[in-house]
């Protein structure tokens, strides 16, 4: 795709380590998504069917809210402390969806629903901040990887026991997040330290993808076809199989893997609009298989745009890491908007398809001409290669505070001397003045907790006083600015 560049984090090999990692986790996304459409929420409906569509508008509703700080003020995201809140309120959800569903408690229920459902908008974010550390090549050859093995685990998902799914599909998320954690940490990271994108692109409009991007237009509309295909046509509350997908998805999984050609997202976008219209023709065909066919197009043209518009939000991410969580959060959550309206749609064609009602056709002709007019009109001048191209990496040299620089110095640092994530918080406060009382406190650790993590910060930096670890920060300072002279020049 012309116009991708690779994030300065690039990983030197195609299948390196974290590239697997990355896989695997975007993996347990989809997989967790499947399990939940196919397994849990059916099971709802004796309790609660509404449940389902209040835990997705609390996603999105929570992915927004994420997205807009991170925009607008991200110093307010402490990400130790969403993690964490996102670990509690999986554990959360985990104890009381049993409760829920056994106890026929739809508080409960609904309550558990919303938990995960929270906390797995997180782990998405997670995934995709770890994944923006990819090269462009890589993150195509590991989205294709992820969908294909994806559809292939959903044939199982199909008959395995209610109560085995359920089980995977609470430990899913505990997966996702344990492999992406390291990965995400940077990004995530230069988020909470960094200006917010909303200020930067005051003077740098190019380095954030606005809000109201047609690439978000898209997100809505090709998700609204998503939920529209998981509830028309489902058979007690269950949707039909769309197995067959996998066709088109591994057929790209092919290409990518096997060329050196870039990953062909406008031509998988134009694809995936002629699935999607292909479905609703479908539905007006009528028969008996008219209701299979349809959610098979409509899956596998939603199948499609979904790992185009993964590649995008990674591609841009990793030409920006501090807007990564802005615009994956964003992303993520207009989708999860665009989900609830079509399954609510589906819902309603579903009951008219059932009474043979005209209505039907008049909506399926309505979501044709919706579809095949922005397809002609909205997307007649739209490139998803120009759109990642036209977003410019932030000049890292504006608007840096004091605190920023010093936060970026001591990153350094630790990564070159390979402290871990607590030596580096001890780090930071010895590197400002403090004592080992105050770190105590602010640690809520034993004193002779500290004194342990101090005496392994010396013994990596290879000091031996406290003096010697603020010159050793000072000296990175001199060393940065004349790194920052010499770039100039």
């Amino acid at each position: 795709m012309a116009g991708m560049t690779a994030s300065p984090e690039q990983s030197p090999s195609l299948f390196a380590a974290p590239f697997w990692r990355v896989c695997a986790a975007l993996l347990c996304v989809l997989l967790t998504t499947s399990l939940m459409n196919v397994v849990v929420f059916p099971r709802f409906d004796a309790v609660f069917t509404y449940a389902r569509d209040v835990s997705v508008l609390a996603n999105a509703a929570t992915l927004i809210a994420v997205g807009l700080v991170a925009t607008f003020r991200p110093p307010l995201l402490r990400m130790r402390a969403l993690t964490a809140g996102c670990l509690v309120l999986l554990a959360v959800g985990s104890a009381l969806l049993p409760a829920g569903l056994y106890a026929g408690s739809a508080v409960a229920l609904t309550a558990a629903a919303c938990a995960l459902s929270i906390g797995r908008g997180w782990a998405i974010v997670m995934v995709g901040a770890a994944a923006s550390r990819l090269e462009v090549r890589q993150a195509g050859a590991c989205i294709a990887l992820a969908f294909v093995a994806e559809y292939a685990v959903t044939a199982l998902v199909w008959v395995i026991p209610a109560g085995a799914g359920t089980v995977l599909f609470a430990l899913l998320p505990f997966a996702t997040v344990a492999l992406v954690w390291r990965l995400a940490q940077p990004v995530l990271q230069a988020t909470e330290c960094g200006e917010a994108p909303a200020d930067f692109s005051v003077t740098q409009p190019s380095t954030f993808l606005p809000l109201a991007s047609q690439l978000f237009v898209c997100l809505f509309l090709f998700r609204v076809a998503f939920g529209y295909s998981l509830r028309f046509g489902e058979v007690g509350g269950v949707p039909v199989s769309d197995f067959l997908g996998i066709v088109p998805v591994a057929t790209v999984a092919l290409y990518v893997l096997l060329s050196r050609r870039t990953f062909p997202a406008d031509l998988l976008a134009q694809v995936s609009v002629l699935l999607v219209v292909a479905g609703f023709l479908v539905v007006s065909a009528g028969g008996a298989y008219a209701a299979v066919g349809s959610v098979t197009l409509l899956a596998a043209g939603n199948a499609l745009f979904d790992m185009v518009a993964w590649l995008v939000l990674i591609a841009v991410a990793g030409r920006n890491p501090r807007a990564a969580v802005a615009t994956f959060a964003w992303g993520r959550g207009v989708s999860g908007l665009g989900s609830t309206a079509g399954a609510a749609l589906g819902v309603w064609s579903n009951d008219l398809f059932g009474a043979r009602s005209p209505a039907v056709d008049f909506v399926t002709g309505t979501l044709i001409l919706v579809f095949v007019g922005y397809a002609l009109i909205g997307l007649k001048h739209f490139s998803f290669a120009e759109t990642i191209a036209g977003v410019t990496p932030v000049d890292q040299a504006v608007a840096k505070s004091p605190e920023q620089e010093f936060a970026e110095r001591c990153h350094t640092l630790a990564e070159r001397y390979g402290l871990s994530p607590r030596e580096l918080e001890v780090f930071m406060m010895l590197a400002r003045g403090r004592d080992r009382a105050y770190i105590q406190e602010q640690l809520v650790v034993s004193r002779n907790t500290v004194k342990a993590h101090v005496k392994h910060v010396y013994a990596k930096l290879d000091i031996h006083t406290h003096q010697d670890l603020i010159d050793l920060v000072e000296e990175e300072r001199a060393e940065s600015g004349r790194a920052s002279e010499r770039s100039a020049l």
